[in-house]
């Protein structure tokens, strides 16, 4: 597949947003759906964070564990 970057990124804004939205909606389809274990999960560490955040780590502590521990 070949495409011009330069071109796509010179194409005004609406033109550059209706492409991301075609694009994202085109890869959304390709993904798994999300499990009924994984929402409850998701929801769980949610409550958990809301009840109370300062157990929490920050984005940036976040970050930052992550780029020692797998160099990104």
């Amino acid at each position: 597949m070949a495409y011009n970057k330069s071109e796509l990124l010179a194409l005004p804004a609406k033109e550059k947003l209706a492409l991301a939205e075609e694009l994202w909606s085109s890869v959304e389809e390709e993904l798994a759906p999300v499990s009924k274990d994984e929402i409850l999960f998701a929801e769980e560490r949610l409550q958990m964070h809301e009840a109370k955040p300062e157990e929490g780590m920050s984005v940036d502590a976040f970050k930052k564990y992550f780029a020692d521990k797998y160099g990104l």
